[in-house]
């Protein structure tokens, strides 16, 4: 992968990448979720909605680099748009946002938008709930 995304550094095999400053919890959030995934790291999303529409998204991982990249991809990918087009994100957004995820971990970006989408689900249950 040649481009940086979103100001990131480039994502490459064993590449440790810093901390993106979209990776942090939040408190109350509208919407939140925690998925553990099939590799053992664990995924945590924050949204907050205003107006149907995702004003601020934010993720936690305890995972590698490309669980770290993948999350704040879906968080940014998220931010700003409708509720309907979070819906529409998928894992080949993210790949598709970075060229390619290195080493297999194809499974991360799969991590990331459902935990996405289970926060969104999250918001949709409590709104519904009044």
């Amino acid at each position: 992968m040649n481009e940086k995304i979103d100001g990131n550094q480039p994502m490459e095999a064993g590449d440790h990448l810093p901390v993106p400053d979209n990776m942090r919890r939040m408190n109350d959030p509208d919407g939140s979720a925690f998925i553990k995934g099939i590799c053992g790291d664990s995924m945590e999303m924050y949204l907050i909605i205003k107006d149907d529409r995702v004003v601020e998204a934010t993720f936690f991982t305890d995972g590698c680099s490309a669980s770290r990249a993948c999350g704040s991809t879906a968080a940014r990918l998220a931010s700003g748009k409708s509720l309907k087009d979070v819906l529409r994100i998928s894992p080949a957004d993210i790949i598709d946002a970075w060229g390619e995820i290195p080493g297999g971990n194809v499974h991360c970006a799969i991590l990331a938008v459902s935990t996405l989408h289970k926060a969104l689900a999250d918001f949709l249950i409590r709104a519904q709930r009044g």
